[in-house]
């Protein structure tokens, strides 16, 4: 018999000003190119497997991103993100 767990779960509000990583991709793969934007909280949820929060986003203007973005790669904060960034472009982690 599987057991509950209570998860706690910290996320932005939708319509919240945040900024993200974007990775491009190239016939459906990921490249070393990322860029960060900022963004709008159009909405959330949550992924178990991954244990982290998904995205949903959209441009200050509110045009529709087309994907989740992994709640790691959204922040408030521009610098915080800037080296998220950093550590995946120098480590390759996308």
């Amino acid at each position: 018999m599987k057991s509950r767990t209570t998860y706690t779960i910290f996320a932005y509000e939708p319509g919240t000003e945040v900024y993200a990583i974007s990775v491009w991709y190239d016939n459906g793969r990921p490249t070393d190119h990322l860029a960060i934007y900022k963004a709008k909280v159009a909405s959330w949820s949550y992924d178990a497997e991954e244990n982290d929060v998904l995205y949903y986003l959209e441009s200050p203007g509110g045009k529709w991103w087309g994907d989740s973005v992994k709640g790691e790669h959204v922040s408030h904060s521009y610098d915080e993100l800037l080296e998220t960034a950093k550590e995946i472009w120098k480590n390759g982690n996308e």
